[in-house]
């Protein structure tokens, strides 16, 4: 058993074609030629799961994938990462999410989606005798997960917590801009959510880190580290707040970038690692990911990543 103990990640399943660079469709029935069209594990569950597996957690993923080509290829790439796939639900009625990554020449994606069988999944697809020796409950994707609503996920966390474990959300964009109203529930429950900044920003109305971060911990939540991509990202708990800037790298894909984040705060702060320190291999962690096509394919054991990030500048600053 890892000495911080096994995660549980929770969350929507999708595997990405990613087409790079793709900045406009083409016309009718024109042909444009792209550089790579790759397939891709994807989704929250997987890229966050997987980036844990890749750095040597004990991690254990729950979602609900079809009993199809795709799920079967999302399940096989989780356990090369070292990923406990026991909990995830395999639907014999449904195809497995599927998501379409157009991916621009400055690094920057936009998606097309089918949600597939990660509509149907709720919190009672959380089976918590299917994992031995958990210490930590993360919930992604949840506003991609339509059955999944504020009272499912407040249930799902609040059955945590009372089995003593710790917990953490991170939510992707609503598309029906219901944000709090839905999700408000929930807030209570959770120990650490990790929003982006624009997530945070359209959820409160606010327009500063500091005080969308104010607004979501009136809410009810412990802590709050907003994502900044370029601009690294700010932790605000009941110790205060501090802010880490990103690593000095060149963005080939964005995709998972913020999971493969939240993967690395995760992994530091489970370990009981020291605040800047935690927020650092953070960043880290989504600099790596940004720098290969693929969310999870930068990703390598934590020793790797902690070695990268003593060679490779902030941005504003040079290397130590």
């Amino acid at each position: 058993m890892h000495s911080a103990g096994r995660i549980l990640v929770v969350g929507n399943f999708v595997a990405d074609l990613i087409a790079r660079p793709l900045d406009r469709l083409p016309e009718p029935g024109k042909l444009l030629i792209l550089d790579t069209l790759e397939t891709h594990a994807g989704g929250n569950a997987p890229n966050t799961g997987g980036a844990l597996g890749r750095l040597g957690a004990a991690v254990s993923v729950c979602g609900r994938v079809g009993q199809d080509a795709h799920g079967a290829f999302l399940l096989g790439r989780l356990e090369e990462w070292g990923v406990d796939i026991g909990p995830v639900v395999r639907d014999p009625q449904a195809t497995t999410g599927a998501t379409l990554v157009s991916v621009d020449h400055v690094g920057e994606r936009s998606f097309s989606h089918c949600f597939g069988a990660n509509a149907a999944f709720t919190a009672d697809d959380v089976h918590w005798d299917a994992v031995d020796d958990l210490t930590h409950v993360h919930v992604c994707g949840f506003f991609v997960l339509p059955a999944l609503d504020g009272q499912g996920v407040a249930a799902l966390l609040a059955a945590a917590r009372g089995r003593g474990l710790s917990t953490s959300l991170d939510v992707c964009w609503d598309r029906e801009g219901r944000w709090l109203e839905n999700l408000g529930p929930a807030l209570p429950f959770v120990d650490i959510f990790l929003p982006s900044e624009n997530e945070a920003g359209a959820m409160t109305g606010e327009t500063e880190p500091a005080a969308m971060a104010a607004h979501l911990r009136d809410r009810g939540c412990g802590a709050v580290v907003v994502k900044r991509g370029a601009l690294g990202v700010e932790y605000y708990g009941p110790e205060g707040g501090l802010a880490c800037p990103a690593f000095a790298v060149e963005a080939q894909d964005t995709t998972g970038a913020g999971d493969c984040c939240i993967a690395g705060y995760l992994y530091g702060r489970l370990r009981n690692w020291e605040l800047e320190r935690t927020l650092r291999f953070a960043c880290a962690c989504g600099a790596r990911s940004v720098q290969a096509i693929g969310g999870v394919t930068g990703m390598a054991p934590a020793p790797e990543i902690e070695q990268w990030m003593a060679d490779t500048p902030v941005r504003g600053r040079q290397a130590r």
